[in-house]
């Protein structure tokens, strides 16, 4: 018989998932980075359909499992929204890099845009966190 209980906690296991396959996206760069070090030149094309496998996967599965389990998404505060559109600033900086490469078909290079990429990126994640730390502070206050 299926209860509310295993209910939620599918749902936490899923939301554990998300998380697992997020690290697993990010940390896919790692051995990349390493064979740059070592002198090789690595497709980044065998590693960039695991990042975003798992980043994208990873937020999309965390993102039904917190609605399965009914937790209120954080309130929308002005921390939020430069967090998230820094983080969206970060994810954008692609379009024009994979215009130019493949419809013009000019010659780019990741590292021209990349230190966007993780400014954006590191930096929404960075605001997003004091935003968190700031509300729980309040909460705890209270």
């Amino acid at each position: 018989m299926v209860t509310d209980d295993k209910i939620f906690n599918a749902a936490l296991i899923r939301y554990r998932l998300g998380i697992a396959l997020i690290w697993l996206g990010v940390l896919t760069w790692l051995p990349f980075i390493v064979l740059r070090i070592a002198g090789e030149k690595p497709s980044l094309f065998w590693y960039l359909p695991v990042h975003l496998f798992g980043v994208i996967g990873g937020a999309r599965l965390r993102s039904a499992a917190r609605k399965e389990m009914g937790t209120d998404s954080a309130k929308r505060n002005p921390w939020r929204v430069v967090g998230h559109v820094l983080i969206w600033l970060g994810v954008a900086t692609w379009v024009p890099y994979f215009y130019m490469k493949l419809a013009a078909d000019m010659p780019v290079h990741v590292m021209d845009y990349l230190p966007f990429h993780l400014t954006g990126v590191l930096g929404g994640i960075l605001v997003l966190g004091l935003s968190y730390y700031m509300d729980r502070k309040s909460v705890l206050k209270a």
